[in-house]
């Protein structure tokens, strides 16, 4: 009803093509814009300015960026055809598989059609990923059951570019033999009516990747870029559990908003040199911290653990309650887990560019302005997210001796670092700084010897 939806993608793109397909499962019209992404347009620069790529949504005005949070926008601002289950666990558990095709089975294929390094290991390790979605599906038609869902519409790059680039560069990865449920899940996705009518045409998108790997432009392309997130609860005498390291921020945002929110929880620390067969049991997928379970349910990854809790409990609200400004907070969540800390972690080991970290913190920087929180006035769903900058960096930055936030250059985000830690929620569930640096100066001491 008089709504302005555009999207701004590319024909031969999984990511926009996700959107699309959302859309019109929704029912919602929306103005299509291609961009050539050789001489990005003006309107792409100004709604994206912080990554300049496609995807990009606009509705009424307010642009979004990630297809998975641009999905999510979509399913809470639409009625009509669900994407994602109503049931606060099995919306986590969907947006877990999301992310494992994102974070996982994308890049990982990517490196094994395009043959950069130990072409074997990166056939396995695909192999791997993809072995663990066959047995995700099991006799499912969809992964969301009889129909099509959030996480058949992430997976729509294995359904059809994948064939498409296999076929292209002379590789087998996705065959009938090996993976009959994905395969028999392929053919059925691509032949629903809606998706076949907003999926690219095979034969043009053969030629495209022909052409690409034959002109060798794959040796400039950028690797493939990769993404995070559910509903009502009560509180009584329910069990609640975090397997965490006591130095991870990574369990620590967990705890944080457990704390922010009032639940009380059972904490397991984590022997990661000989993990628990309980991490081994809820985590089979990744086998790492922080593994959240409640009532017998396990929940990994922060990001969706910390979305999972905010919908679950009432009280201390994480997230924002509108869809637009819920969606610019996982943006920038995601933000922060995929470009500062591997940007930041690899200036501090020596491995990468300092300039690079430089650059993603001053767009955090510039994000903060006057707020005093990312989220406002109160600490939100960002903040707890950027804990890792606010303790962690200073932290490993005096025990490599390289300064990367500091008061001169960072005055925003010093300012916030200092607010964040000392909030006494905050503050009661962060590591010592002490115990922290002797750990850090202790890891980078044995990496130096060893090299």
């Amino acid at each position: 009803m008089a709504e302005e939806v555009k999207v701004f993608g590319v024909w031969g793109s999984p990511f926009s093509r996700r959107v699309e397909i959302a859309l019109k499962l929704k029912g919602v019209p929306y103005e299509y814009i291609e961009e050539d992404l050789s001489n990005k347009s003006p309107l792409l620069l100004k709604y994206n300015p912080v990554h300049k790529k496609i995807p990009v949504f606009v509705h009424n005005g307010k642009p979004i960026a990630e297809s998975l949070v641009i999905l999510q926008y979509i399913d809470e601002t639409w009625d009509g055809y669900p994407l994602l289950p109503q049931d606060p666990y099995d919306k986590a558990i969907s947006l877990f598989w999301a992310k494992f095709i994102d974070e996982k089975c994308l890049p990982a294929a990517w490196d094994a059609c395009r043959g950069l390094g130990n072409k074997e290991k990166a056939i396995e390790e695909v192999s791997g990923h993809l072995e663990t979605l066959e047995n995700e599906l099991k006799d499912k038609r969809f992964f969301g059951g009889d129909k099509i869902g959030f996480v058949d519409i992430v997976a729509n790059f294995i359904a059809l570019w994948l064939g498409v680039i296999q076929e292209a560069v002379g590789l087998e990865l996705l065959t009938q033999e090996k993976f009959p449920n994905l395969s028999k899940w392929s053919d059925e996705f691509v032949n629903c009516n809606i998706v076949k009518e907003n999926l690219p045409d095979r034969e043009k998108l053969l030629g495209y990747f022909q052409a690409r790997f034959a002109n060798s432009l794959l040796k400039s392309s950028k690797k493939y870029q990769v993404i995070h997130d559910y509903t009502t609860g009560s509180v009584m005498a329910e069990e609640v559990k975090v397997f965490g390291v006591w130095g991870s921020p990574f369990s620590r945002r967990v705890e944080i908003a457990l704390k922010l929110k009032g639940v009380p929880y059972e904490y397991i620390e984590e022997d990661l040199s000989n993990k628990s067969p309980l991490l081994l049991k809820y985590n089979p997928v990744h086998k790492k911290i922080p593994v959240f379970v409640h009532n017998g349910k396990p929940i990994a990854e922060s990001l969706v653990i910390l979305q999972y809790i905010d919908e679950t409990w009432d009280g201390y609200p994480l997230l924002p309650q509108d869809p637009y400004d819920k969606a610019i907070s996982l943006f920038w969540a995601k933000f922060i887990d995929e470009k500062c800390l591997p940007a930041a972690w690899d200036a501090y080991r020596g491995l990468g560019n300092k300039e690079k970290a430089i650059e993603e913190l001053e767009t955090l920087e510039n994000e903060l302005k006057d707020k005093r929180f990312f989220g406002g006035d109160k600490i939100g769903f960002v903040d707890i997210v950027a804990n890792l900058i606010a303790l962690w960096f200073g932290v490993i930055q005096e025990a490599v001796g390289l300064e990367l936030l500091t008061q001169e250059k960072f005055p925003n985000l010093s300012k916030w670092s200092d607010e964040f830690v000392n909030c006494n929620i905050v503050k009661e569930n962060l590591p010592p700084r002490e115990k922290l640096l002797g750990h850090f100066q202790a890891h980078f001491a044995s990496s130096a010897a060893s090299k």
